[in-house]
């Protein structure tokens, strides 16, 4: 029988910890939890990137699920649905083409396009740059076809983005909304609640992408989704009682933190992936299984 791993309960409340911050983030602010616990899991050691981005979103289904529920009983009209469909269809084709332009593009040079714009964004939200007329105009028209482009295009961006650095979706499309759209930058609550809509069909689908590839950690998923959707009704309610400006300066700095992430560099291989020219592979240390679930030789 397998001696007990000190460690493994410690991992297990980190990762509890840090999906309970996601959740909360996630319905507070309109974005898929993975810019919070893609980087917080790889820090605090529960498991490497690639597998994290997998199990993060795992999680996320049932965070934004719960969360939406919870923004229907708050605030029903919140959630503009035509223009999430909108965003929805894009999005989930940008998923698809993401998950290929991964394999076949230099990542880098898209990497810090990417960050430069996220910069951008952040300073604008900060009032670092002042503010500037709407780029489209005061709401969202789902019979103008300019308006029905801007958003295909946006939720296709998203997608990518998505699929490509395993970020939510709402990273881009929360910005992006408030910097075309009058209302939305006005209504910051009602952008977040329309991004919620979108990043539930979008983050299915990359979950049941990750399952199948077999980067999602199932068994650790199962275990913290229950806090993390608690925490997800409670992001709802501070929405509606944190000032929008408040909301809008933590999603500025939300978006500075991924675009540090974004921007470090790997020094070596993670964990379980294999070596660049070579067909070794670094093995990856079981985190979040039972010890006595463990085989050892005997």
């Amino acid at each position: 029988m397998a001696e007990p791993d000190p460690q493994f309960k410690t991992r297990t409340i980190r990762a509890t910890g840090v999906a309970a911050l996601a959740g909360l983030v996630s319905t507070m602010l309109g974005v898929g939890g993975g810019v919070v616990m893609v980087p917080l899991f790889a820090l605090f050691g529960v498991m490497r990137v690639k597998r994290a981005a997998g199990t993060s979103l795992a999680v996320i289904v049932l965070v934004v699920a719960v969360g939406l529920v919870a923004q229907l009983i708050r605030e029903p009209d919140d959630v503009h649905w035509v223009a999430a469909g909108i965003l929805a269809v894009g999005a989930l084709a940008g998923t698809v083409i993401g998950e290929r332009l991964h394999k076949l593009l230099p990542e880098m040079p898209f990497r810090y396009a990417f960050c430069a714009v996220l910069v951008l964004i952040a300073a604008r939200m900060l009032n670092v740059i002042p503010d500037t007329q709407p780029i489209i105009g005061g709401a969202s028209d789902a019979t103008s076809v300019g308006h029905v482009l801007f958003m295909l295009a946006v939720g296709l961006f998203a997608g990518v983005v998505g699929a490509m650095f395993g970020l939510g979706g709402g990273v881009v499309i929360v910005p992006m909304l408030t910097l075309a759209f009058g209302y939305f930058h006005d209504q910051f609550t009602a952008t977040r609640a329309t991004s919620l809509a979108v990043i539930l069909p979008t983050s299915l689908l990359s979950a049941v992408l990750h399952l199948r590839a077999g980067n999602v950690d199932k068994a650790l998923a199962l275990k913290i989704s229950p806090v993390a959707a608690i925490t997800a009704i409670g992001g709802v309610w501070l929405a509606y009682h944190v000032p929008q400006d408040a909301l809008k300066a933590t999603f500025a700095l939300l978006i500075l933190l991924a675009t540090l992430r974004l921007m470090r560099k790997r020094k070596s291989p993670m964990p379980g992936e294999t070596l660049k020219n070579s067909d070794a592979t670094i093995p990856e240390k079981d985190y979040t299984s039972r010890p006595e679930e463990r085989i050892e030789g005997r």
